[in-house]
């Protein structure tokens, strides 16, 4: 699947293209994990979804990937950060979508991407936090684990 990064900039023309979501990943993020134009501004991916409910259509925008793995593992989980504006700062994200690759491709497999309506959640920030919360207050992570997280 191609996916065209437009950029954040009007005045920028161009759209960088990633022929599936290892390059995109892995050569079109910059540091904060913002897509990036060829043009070095940070840019933003649109998508479009039918619902089951049939009477919207969920389209969110894309800013960012933050990957959760080693880059060496087969099984690649990742957040896309959603925003449903193409403007603003990284702070306008409103949701984590959480999704996964594996790339099978060298031993004669495919490259398999999960994600869309009807498969992994997407959390807004607040859900998020709620999530992250009681994980705390049962013990599966400790304060100090979270701190030391947040550190890095």
């Amino acid at each position: 699947m191609v996916w065209l990064i437009k950029c954040s900039d009007s005045r920028c023309a161009q759209q960088t293209r990633a022929n599936n979501i290892v390059d995109l990943i892995r050569h079109h993020l910059d540091a904060k994990g913002r897509f990036v134009c060829l043009c070095g501004k940070w840019g933003y991916v649109k998508k479009r979804f039918k619902t089951q409910e049939g009477n919207y259509d969920w389209e969110p925008i894309l800013r960012g990937i933050i990957p959760l793995a080693k880059k060496e593992d087969t099984y690649q989980p990742f957040v896309f950060l959603v925003s449903y504006e193409t403007g603003g700062e990284i702070r306008e994200i409103k949701d984590v979508w959480f999704s996964y690759y594996k790339d099978l491709r060298k031993s004669g497999g495919r490259l398999k991407l999960g994600y869309g309506p009807g498969g992994p959640p997407v959390l807004s920030k607040a859900y998020f936090l709620t999530l992250l919360s009681r994980l705390v207050q049962t013990r599966y992570l400790t304060p100090e684990e979270v701190t030391a997280a947040i550190g890095k």
